[in-house]
């Protein structure tokens, strides 16, 4: 049965309901990629608060209000600007909250799953951004909810709580919570989940996963695979040196040092090139990019990314099929990538 059901609130002149764009079951996670705005009147809509975006959820068949006393305890919340009382040690500010919900909250546990054992005695004004965060996330579980919503979980985390974070997501899914989460770019969502939506001013949009080809479905003269688009993926091909990318910004154009670009994801049918001088947009497909800048040591880690592996400074195990390539900029990016990817990475690099 599903837990949770979204639609849009249907208008005064239609004699329809509107369609479930979103559904979730138990031991399901979900990710709505949006802008901070959008997310944060996305999650008060599915709570039965009434914006601008006009949602609602169903929560077992029923309208989803926490007006009503019986569902507050099944469920669980964390925003990004949650206050702490920061005069209390960690483990006694989960135990209070355990209180006011008239529950023994099992600290120990909550304390292990957000990687806090060794600040359990700690004042919550000692913790950095990242603990803080943790424990937020934590106190929004004291209850034992079946129904989790977190906004920009990962947001300004440091690789350490993002690593903790990927594990209590799987965590809560194993339980068989329902844990809807949003989030600001595409490689945040990809790094959550593999359910992901994207809310426009059209409403809620799945996006569309498609797993890597396997070896098997190369090309006979070895040349490469197919993306999704049935483009196909050169594999480092030798081409004349290129110094500059010209790409049009606006009103102008600007010339990319491809030593500068971080990594380019494919979204919406369009390029974005991250750089260390912000980012820029271009109608190039990723095979033609791939193809500009192989001799620059970029690679094709997932069919949406393209990544400089000179700025590459980790790589993360997740499961047997899931890796993140870390980047070197600003934000430590985690770009995705699958099991072949991640084979055919260590035979570049010598492994």
């Amino acid at each position: 049965m599903n837990v949770l059901q979204i639609q849009r609130e249907a208008g005064k002149n239609d004699s329809a309901p509107s369609p479930i764009e979103l559904e979730l079951t138990a031991g399901q996670c979900a990710v709505v990629q949006c802008n901070y705005e959008h997310g944060r009147q996305f999650i008060h809509a599915v709570l039965g608060e009434t914006t601008s975006l006009n949602y609602k959820a169903m929560y077992r068949g029923e309208s989803l209000q926490l007006s009503r006393p019986e569902l507050v305890q099944r469920i669980g919340c964390s925003f990004l600007d949650d206050g702490l009382y920061e005069r209390m040690k960690v483990a006694d500010y989960l135990a209070f909250w355990g209180r006011l919900y008239t529950t023994t909250a099992p600290v120990g546990d909550l304390l292990m799953l957000a990687g806090l054992e060794e600040r359990a005695k700690t004042r919550i004004s000692r913790l950095s951004y990242s603990e803080k965060r943790r424990l937020s996330m934590a106190r929004s579980l004291v209850h034992n909810p079946e129904l989790v919503l977190w906004e920009n979980p990962d947001q300004n985390l440091d690789l350490e709580s993002c690593i903790i974070l990927r594990k209590m997501i799987t965590a809560l899914v194993d339980q068989g919570k329902v844990v809807l989460i949003t989030c600001s770019t595409m490689e945040q969502a990809l790094f959550l989940s593999e359910h992901i939506y994207r809310l426009t001013e059209d409403g809620l949009h799945l996006v569309a996963m498609q797993d890597e080809p396997e070896a098997a479905e190369q090309t006979a003269e070895g040349i490469g695979e197919s993306d999704a688009e049935g483009e196909q993926l050169i594999a480092r091909p030798t081409l004349p040196k290129l110094e500059k990318l010209m790409i049009k910004a606006e009103d102008k154009f600007v010339f990319v040092d491809p030593g500068d670009i971080y990594y380019i994801e494919s979204n919406d049918g369009l390029s974005h090139l991250h750089t260390n001088g912000g980012v820029f947009t271009t109608a190039w497909t990723m095979t033609e990019l791939e193809e500009r800048l192989g001799p620059y040591q970029f690679y094709r880690c997932h069919r949406s990314y393209l990544v400089n592996l000179n700025h590459a400074s980790e790589l993360i195990t997740w499961t047997r099929n899931s890796y993140s390539l870390v980047i070197r900029d600003d934000k430590k990016s985690m770009i995705p990538m699958s099991k072949t990817r991640f084979e055919e990475i260590k035979s570049i690099v010598g492994l």
